[in-house]
Order: C-alpha cells, then sequence, then structure tokens
C-alpha cells in the first residue's frame, strides 16, 4: 500500500512538472480612484508567490509571461486582476475595499505581506472550504494544509475532534490550537464536564457557517505565533469571515441538498447460519474438553447436535438472518441553504448572511441543525475607520455516539454487541423483540426512547475603532465578545435503557456558560522610505476575562414516559443538583516589529509578556518572543529576471510561546462545598497550593525554503523543531494529603519533522486551466523527560522517556499452534519463544498512534464553464488498537462474530486457521489484550470529487443573474485501508484506541448558485 501512494505521489509531481512560460518586462503605474498614486501596492503574478512593489510614485517593474495575468492590490482596497495580453505597459486603478486577503497573511493582529511574511504559514480559501459538507469547517482542512492532523473517530453530525498542528505538544495539558475570528479569540473548549466517558461532545466551531468564512490561516511556528504568548504553543487557527466588497448590491443563494450513506469499510459480520455454525462449534468444544460430553450427554438427551441446541435456543427457523447494522443506519438527508448580501454604499461596506443546516446522521437517532446569521458592517472617513463583526449560531444536536467504554443507550454498541443474525428485529406484532440486552432501535425510539440532546447558542460581537493619523501611523481598539450557551439534557428511557427503568426514567438537565471577553488596542507605524526600507511597527496591549459556570439537575420517575412525555419538567421527584462557577484573567503586553531592506532582506521579532490567574503567584507572569528573517534570493542580480527560477526565498524563525490551558485553579489550595457531615453542612480540601506552578515552555524552531519555477510550480519546504519544557502533568499524591492528584511541571515533549508542498499550473490556455496539488509532512513525538525513572504504564499503552506519547505497549500475537488450536503469544520481551499461557506473556513495543507521514494531494481542471476537482489524503505509519475486540467480533461469549472468525477459526479440519478455537467463555484468553487487535492505520481517502458547470454570463444576464453555478459533490468517496486493518474506518481517538466504533458515512450532495 505505501509503494502505491508514494508512487501516486511521485505522479502528482511529475505533472506539476510539465508547462512553460516565455517572461518579459512589463511596466506600469497604480493609481487610487482620485489619479493618485499608491506607494507599496504589491504586484503579483497570478498563481505564483512572485512579485513586486510601487514605488513613492505608484510605479512598477516585473518580468512576467507575456499571457499572464497580474494580481493587483493594497490593503484598503480591492485586489484587481489585470491580464497582461502581451502588453509591456499596464496601468491600474484601485477602488477601496476592507482588506485583500489573497495577497496577505492574516495573523489576527493585523495583516502581512505574504513577500515578506517570515513565518511559517498556511492559507484555505474559501473555494476548498466550500467543497465539503461536514458541519465543521476545520474537517476541510485536512490534506489541505501540511501539518495538521485531526482526529475525529466518528462521522455523527457535529461531534468534537481533536486538531494536532505539527503534533501533539504536551503531555497533559491543552492540546488544541487557539482560534481567532476576526481578530479575536473565542472559546473552543469542549464540555467534557458532564460526561467524558464518550464521544459525544458538540464542537464549538461547528457552530460556525463554512459559507461566511474568507478565509481560513494555519499560524505554526514561533515567528507566526509568539504574537499570541502564552496560548499559542499549540498552534493558532485564525478565521477571516467576509466583509463588503467595493460595488453594486450582490445577493448570492447557496442551496445544497443530498444524502448520507455508509461509506465502504473493513467490518464484514458473519451471517446467520455462519454465527450458528460458530457458536455451535463453541458449545461442542467447551463441553467436549472440559467434560468429555457431547450435545446428547450435555443437555440431556434433548439435543443430538449443538447446531440443534443453538435453533431452539435462539427460536431460529434456520434460514432466516437479520442485518442490524443495516437496521439502525440510513440514507440520512443532507440540505443547506445559505443567502448573503454584501456591498458598499459610499464608504460603508456590509455583509449580512442567514444559513441553515440540517443533517441527519448515518445511525439512526443522530442529526444536527443549525440556525446561522452574520453582520459585518465597516465605514470609512478621512481618518476613521469604524466597524463590527457580529453573528449568531443556535445549533440542536442529537444522538449518542461510540466510546470506549460502550454504552447501553448507543444504537451502534447494541447493534454489534447486544444483538446477533440470529435475532428478529421485531416480533410477529411489529414490536420491539426484548433480549438480555436493550433493544438497539428501542433505546432511540422516537416517542419513548433514550435522548441525549445538545443545544448551543453562539454570540460573536466585535466592534473596533481604527484612527489613522497619517504617515503610515495608525491606533486600533477592538472589543471581542464571545458568549456560548450549552444546554445538555439526557434522559434515561424508563422503558427501553437499562439506566433508566429501575427509576422509571433519569432526566439529567446540564447547562453552562462560557463567556471571554477580549479588549485589545495597538499602535502601530507602517512606512517606507527611500524606496528601499520598509518598517512595520506594533505595540500592544490586551486584556482577557473568562467566565464559566454550570448547574446540574437531576429528576426521576416519569410518570407518563410511556406516553412519551420526557422533558424534565414531567419528572415525578429530584435528586441532588450541583453548580459550580470559575473566572479567570489574563493580562498582556506585546510588540512586533518588522524590516524590509530592498524587497530582498526581511527580518521580524516579537516579544509579550503575559499575566495569567491560572498560576502561582510566584510564577504569574512569563515572556514569549520570537525572531525571524528572510532572504528572497530572486531579488539579487545574479537571479533577477531568471525565466526558470522565478522565486527563491529562505526563512528562518526562533522563539517561544507558551501553554496556559490547565483548570484554571490548579495552582490554589481551595475546598468543596457538599460533603455533609451528621446533618451539618461540610468542605472537604480539593486541591493542593503549588505556588510555583508556571507555564509550559515550547521552543520552537523552523527553517524554510520557497522556490517557483517558471511561474508554474510553486514549492515550500520546511523542517521544525519544537521542544515543550516544564510541561504540566497531574501527578499522583499521597492518599494521605487528603486529594489523589496534583498538576506540577515536570517532563519535555518533542516534535520534530519536515513539511513539503507543491502548487503547479500544469496547463493554462486561453479556455482551460489544470492546477494540482500535493503536501506530505513527516513528524517524530518523542517524550523527553519524565518527573521520575519510572515510565506510566496502562493495560496496552506506555509513556515512557525517550519513546512517543502514544506508544504501544502489550503482550505480541504470535498465532495459533498448529496441533491444538490455542493462541500464542512471545514469551519474552524478544526472542521467537512462545506460550499458550496469557500471563506468562510479557509486554513488547508494538508500535505508536501517531502516523510518521500524513498529508495529501488532488487536481482541479476549468474547461470554459466545467470545473473539476478531486481531492485524496493519506496516513502512513500509525496503529489502532481494537479495544473492544472481545465483544465486537472476536469474542467467545455468543456476540456477532466477524466473518473471518466464524469461517477461519481452528478445527481439526482446518488447523492453518488464522484464528484459534472458538471455545465458548474463551478459557485461554484468546482475546486478552495483545497485538492481536493493534492494526495498521494507514489510509489512502479520496476525500472529494465536484463537479460543476457556470452557464455562460451572456445567457444568465437576461435574466439578471450575474453567476448560476450548478454542481454536484460527493465526500469520503472511497478509502483504501490496510489489509489487517478491522473495523468501520481507521480514522479514531487521539489515543490510538477505537472500540464500538459508529460506521463512516458518506455524503452526496447536488447544488445551485446564483449571484444576483
Amino acid at each position: 500500500m505505501v509503494r502505491k501512494i508514494l508512487l501516486t505521489l511521485i505522479a502528482v509531481l511529475g505533472l506539476c512538472a510539465y508547462g512553460f512560460a516565455q517572461n518579459r518586462q512589463v511596466t506600469g503605474k497604480v493609481a487610487d480612484a482620485q489619479g493618485k498614486p499608491v506607494a507599496g501596492a504589491t504586484i503579483m503574478i497570478d498563481g505564483t508567490s512572485t512579485g513586486t512593489t510601487t514605488a513613492a510614485d505608484g510605479r512598477f517593474s516585473i518580468s512576467a509571461p507575456a499571457n499572464g495575468t497580474l494580481i493587483v492590490s493594497f490593503i484598503g482596497y480591492q485586489s484587481q486582476s489585470v491580464a497582461i495580453s502581451g502588453r509591456t505597459t499596464v496601468n491600474v486603478t484601485l477602488v477601496e475595499d476592507t482588506h485583500a486577503i489573497d495577497d496577505v497573511v492574516v495573523t489576527g493582529y493585523g495583516v502581512q505581506r505574504k513577500a515578506s511574511f517570515t513565518g511559517a504559514a498556511s492559507i484555505v480559501g474559501d473555494d476548498v472550504l466550500a467543497k465539503r459538507t461536514d458541519a465543521n469547517f476545520v474537517k476541510s482542512l485536512e490534506g489541505s494544509v501540511p501539518g495538521l492532523q485531526m482526529n475525529n473517530s466518528t462521522s455523527s453530525p457535529g461531534v468534537w475532534g481533536s486538531v494536532y498542528v505539527r503534533g501533539r505538544g504536551s503531555l497533559n495539558s491543552g492540546t488544541q490550537p487557539l482560534y481567532v475570528i476576526d481578530g479575536m479569540p473565542v472559546n473552543s473548549d469542549i464540555e467534557d464536564n458532564f460526561d467524558s466517558g464518550g464521544n459525544i461532545w458538540f464542537d464549538p466551531m461547528a457552530s460556525v457557517n463554512p459559507a461566511d468564512i474568507e478565509s481560513v490561516t494555519v499560524l505554526k511556528d514561533a515567528a507566526a505565533t509568539a504574537i499570541y504568548g502564552s496560548r499559542a504553543a499549540n498552534g493558532v487557527i485564525v478565521i477571516t469571515t467576509k466583509k463588503g466588497t467595493q460595488g453594486n448590491f450582490n445577493l448570492n443563494v447557496d442551496i445544497k441538498q443530498g444524502f448520507v450513506s455508509m461509506a465502504n469499510n473493513n467490518m464484514e459480520l458473519a451471517n446467520a447460519k455462519e454465527t450458528a455454525n460458530l457458536f455451535a462449534d463453541g458449545f461442542g468444544s467447551f463441553y467436549s474438553l472440559f467434560y468429555g460430553q457431547d450435545a446428547s450427554a450435555a443437555t440431556g438427551g434433548r439435543f443430538d447436535n449443538w447446531n440443534d441446541y443453538i435453533a431452539s435456543r435462539y427460536s431460529w427457523d434456520g434460514k432466516s438472518s437479520y442485518d442490524w447494522i443495516d437496521a439502525i443506519t440510513r440514507h440520512g438527508y443532507y440540505q443547506d441553504y445559505n443567502l448573503s448580501a454584501s456591498g458598499r454604499v459610499g464608504q460603508t461596506g456590509y455583509y449580512a448572511s442567514m444559513g441553515y443546516l440540517n443533517t441527519e446522521g448515518l445511525v439512526i437517532g443522530t442529526d444536527m441543525e443549525r440556525f446561522s446569521g452574520r453582520l459585518n458592517l465597516d465605514s470609512k472617513f478621512k481618518f476613521l475607520t469604524v466597524g463590527a463583526n457580529t453573528s449568531y449560531s443556535y445549533s440542536i444536536q442529537n444522538g449518542n455516539s461510540e466510546s470506549l467504554s460502550g454504552s447501553m443507550n448507543s444504537p451502534a454498541t447494541l447493534a454489534i454487541s447486544g444483538r446477533t443474525p440470529l435475532d428478529p428485529i421485531y416480533d410477529e406484532n411489529g414490536d420491539y423483540l426484548e433480549g438480555s440486552y436493550p433493544h438497539p432501535l428501542a433505546v432511540v425510539d422516537s416517542k419513548v426512547g433514550s435522548l441525549y440532546r445538545t443545544r448551543n447558542q453562539t454570540v460573536n460581537i466585535n466592534p473596533y475603532v481604527q484612527v489613522d493619523f497619517g504617515k503610515g501611523i495608525y491606533a486600533k481598539s477592538t472589543l471581542g465578545v464571545n458568549i456560548s450557551d450549552q444546554n445538555i439534557y439526557t434522559y434515561y428511557s424508563a422503558l427501553y435503557d437499562p439506566n433508566g427503568t429501575d427509576s422509571n426514567g433519569m432526566g439529567l438537565d446540564f447547562t453552562s456558560k462560557t463567556s471571554v471577553i477580549t479588549w485589545n488596542n495597538v499602535l502601530g507605524w507602517n512606512y517606507t522610505f527611500n524606496e528601499k526600507h520598509a518598517v512595520n511597527l506594533m505595540l500592544g496591549q490586551e486584556m482577557q476575562r473568562k467566565f464559566y459556570n454550570y448547574s446540574l439537575l437531576e429528576g426521576v420517575d416519569f410518570p407518563f414516559a410511556g406516553d412519551g412525555m420526557r422533558d424534565l419538567s414531567t419528572a415525578g421527584s429530584w435528586n441532588d443538583s450541583a453548580y459550580y462557577k470559575s473566572e479567570a484573567t489574563l493580562a498582556s503586553y506585546f510588540l512586533d516589529a518588522h524590516y524590509a531592506y530592498d524587497d530582498k532582506y526581511y527580518v521580524s521579532g516579537s516579544f509579550r509578556r503575559d499575566g495569567s490567574s491560572v498560576f502561582g503567584s510566584d510564577n504569574r507572569w512569563g515572556n514569549f518572543w520570537s525572531v525571524g528573517a528572510k532572504w528572497r534570493i530572486t531579488g539579487e542580480e545574479f537571479l533577477k529576471d531568471n525565466e526558470i527560477v522565478t522565486n527563491a526565498a529562505i526563512r528562518l524563525s526562533y522563539g517561544t510561546v507558551g501553554n496556559q490551558d490547565i483548570d484554571w485553579y490548579q495552582a490554589r489550595s481551595f475546598y468543596v462545598a457538599g460533603y455533609n457531615y451528621n446533618s451539618s453542612p461540610g468542605m472537604i480540601p480539593s486541591g493542593v497550593s503549588n505556588q510555583k506552578l508556571t507555564w509550559e515552555v515550547a521552543k520552537k524552531f523552523d527553517v524554510g525554503f520557497d522556490l517557483s519555477f517558471i511561474n508554474r510550480i510553486h514549492m515550500t519546504f520546511d523542517f521544525y523543531n519544537e521542544e515543550t519544557s516544564d510541561a504540566l502533568y497531574s501527578v499522583p499524591l499521597s492518599m494521605t494529603s487528603g486529594t489523589t492528584t496534583m498538576m506540577q511541571n515536570v517532563g519535555t515533549i518533542r516534535n520534530r519533522g519536515i513539511e513539503f508542498a507543491v502548487n503547479a499550473t500544469v496547463m493554462q490556455k486561453r479556455d482551460f486551466r489544470w492546477n494540482a496539488y500535493a503536501n506530505i509532512t513527516y513528524n517524530q513525538n518523542r517524550v523527553i523527560k519524565l518527573a521520575t525513572d519510572d515510565p506510566i504504564e496502562s493495560d496496552v499503552t506506555i509513556i515512557e522517556e525517550g519513546r512517543p506519547f502514544r506508544q504501544f505497549y502489550m503482550k505480541e500475537w504470535a498465532g495459533v499452534e498448529y496441533e491444538t488450536g490455542k493462541p500464542l503469544w512471545y514469551l519474552n520481551d524478544s526472542g521467537d519463544e512462545t506460550t499458550s499461557d496469557y500471563n506468562a506473556a510479557a509486554k513488547r513495543y508494538v508500535g505508536a498512534a501517531d502516523p510518521k507521514v500524513l498529508g495529501g494531494f488532488g487536481t482541479s481542471v476549468n474547461w470554459k464553464g466545467l470545473d473539476f476537482n478531486i481531492d485524496f489524503t493519506y496516513r502512513l505509519g500509525g496503529k489502532v488498537y481494537n479495544y473492544s475486540a472481545a465483544f465486537t467480533g472476536y469474542g467467545m461469549s455468543l456476540m456477532t462474530p466477524l466473518r473471518d472468525v466464524a469461517l477461519n477459526s481452528w478445527t481439526e479440519d482446518n488447523k492453518g486457521a488464522k484464528h484459534p478455537q472458538y471455545i465458548l467463555n474463551d478459557p485461554y484468553n484468546s482475546t486478552g489484550d495483545s497485538s492481536r487487535f493493534l492494526y495498521s492505520a494507514d489510509y489512502l481517502k479520496i476525500g472529494n470529487i465536484t463537479l460543476g458547470y457556470t452557464l455562460p454570463a451572456k445567457w444568465t444576464k437576461k435574466a439578471f443573474i450575474q453567476k448560476l453555478r450548478v454542481y454536484v459533490s460527493l465526500d469520503n468517496v472511497y478509502t483504501v485501508m490496510a489489509d489487517d486493518f478491522v473495523g468501520y474506518t481507521p480514522e479514531t481517538f487521539t489515543s490510538g484506541l477505537m472500540a464500538w466504533q459508529s460506521p463512516a458515512n458518506r455524503t452526496f450532495t447536488g447544488g445551485i448558485q446564483l449571484t444576483f
């Protein structure tokens, strides 16, 4: 499989090397609408990173293809695309705009020209986001951004998935990037206080409508992220939403409809006949080995063979076979509607939108509905700019998802582990047929089943004012208010859920509120003098306050549960309630400086001082900094106007960033109320004071190289080394202290790797354009230091110095003993000696969860009005462990077996079988934790295929339509998995563990886009 993927990558790189262009010197002048020259405007050759800037009189000179296109932009003006068409003189008039995203890197506090940016960042435009149908836009970044890994173990809509930028950067503290929307940090924490046992959390990023996003910038190295100081250790994801553009009123309509179905998988379960035969073998083997009895002796003569016993036990007719996975899944309906209006009236720009998403999950009972709205306004006067970016989102998410412990109200868990193909789905009256476990469909019955419903409201209000003093000096003040209200209501059915039947129904209402208020003020100076020296300085101050509270109510005994009255208000009695609140503050001062000489040599530096309330009084303040440099080699005389190497630049950066993502009161010794004694209220100690607790500090080094050939092939290479010291970890304490753990700075973890990306225009003619891209990331994760010499060991993993954080450590499977059918494991920690005694086998290092290599590639073709796109993603070198193997196909306790287990288990007639002898109750512990259930997580996925057609403008304008495009799109098209993998998808929890997987889905949509 690795060979196939590498050959595919080589083919894509080969396509990228095709094509050439003849360059010529093009000169011209850039002016504004009043004819005044625009100094410092950026002139870029379309599709490349090659460009120049205008001088004080607005003039420029650039070597460009005769048939190329120039992209002319300047902050505050609308970007212009100008075809050269063989000319040697091109004059351009710019009109005012709010920003020019194509030619700048948005860092949150401002923008920088790509040409002068010394850091490492990846930019994804709205065209990439528009292709995907996932409720969470972050899923679209996978495969598009080198170094970014998203782990989402379920396809249930809106469910949280962890994101790593250049690997896991912490032992026990926060590992997720900082999200910044229109310059303001927002809450991205999941609500795991209520239920941390399952993968059921609503992802705050699923509240963001992708249709409102202009671009997403992923900041990676210190030069790009250190300006965010204590919150940037795991990278920064900057979201820029759409703004009003110069011109008349534009009305955009985007309508998508489609359905979800089951994606391809490697989870083939046995049918009824195969299952019955295996169960019969299991009974026969057990009674023969341990009691020396056949079926007649064991059953008192009632049955002559075990097959008849199985048929009687399950009341099976010998023919019928019931597919429970098919019963709990469906073709879910998908619909997504977006309406937006934008434009500029005089000096005021506006963007207003409304969105509605309703997507049913593949598994019955899972769905998500989202209502969203956005209003962005800005007005520019002589020296004053005021504006506001505001949004509101209301989401309703329903359904359970997988967990590592299994859940008796999850349809997927019950369908795989609670029913067999011998069990009818309904009785003769069409009612749910009861069994030893709850009925997979009954627990999610739309009227009387269990509920797991999350309601989320998110409000963002970001007003700002900027004063321009002239000479490039400005001051800007921005207020950010981010409020997230969440209500999780769980009802355990009084009729069908074992968690609720004993109490005649149980309802838990968990309500939380998170508020993040940020106010920052910056004073900046952007100036170019003597046509060669460019200076950008920014001095800033920021204050942030975070509030969090939750309340929990529990009611039982629902008298009208049978009539479908499941609301908590109908509970007959009440159990304990709880309430909690917390608060944290952050004060910051920062400086950011950039200098460019002759548009060839660039240096940058930043410094930030943060004071956080979450740390001890001895270490409340931390300093973070970065330095960066860049040399644009093609600016030198020996490469100037070179027709082959059209852009070459070297980047270098080093700096420190921090991590403060821990419980807000970890440094303090405090007490918790609610522990009463002898009818009197009481409190207990809940934490041990640690005033020395301080920041994790990540030291980031990056060296990068940008290279373009013939204005068509553009490559980027980065080597990085990121080492986190003073890593925060929850250290066990003696019980005599009154608590069990204490957060301390105890360890060091490192990520080291390379990123390579190539983008190319393979072919470009008048009506035809063919683009291709590919990227690859290699990352090595290592634990460098722990608090003690003793590793931290669990059932199947180990955290140990010198090894990956997610190192698998377990008994190694050695196969099946040929003569006896017993399971075998390797006896010692090395060597080939085996044993059939599970307890005698030693543990071995058998692989790690994190992939060694990941990335994506794809291609797009545009011909006249047709557009076609296909994207791939891949991962190589990681492992995934099936934590629930004994209950999901391999077990010997009368649960549905895998087809391979049913047909390829050891018997006297099949001694070369893959699986050990099937014996009821597994007396030899063949399903004990071992590498038997450790699979390769390698995959190559066709992530998206899109085909569209835009009608000719000469046709649509007659109907007052500027643009009309129709398209079809297919997400998660097909996944090539490793031969040894058994499951629905190799994508799973960040731990590398999977259990009771929900089937992965494939989404087909058709849509229409209209612009009036």
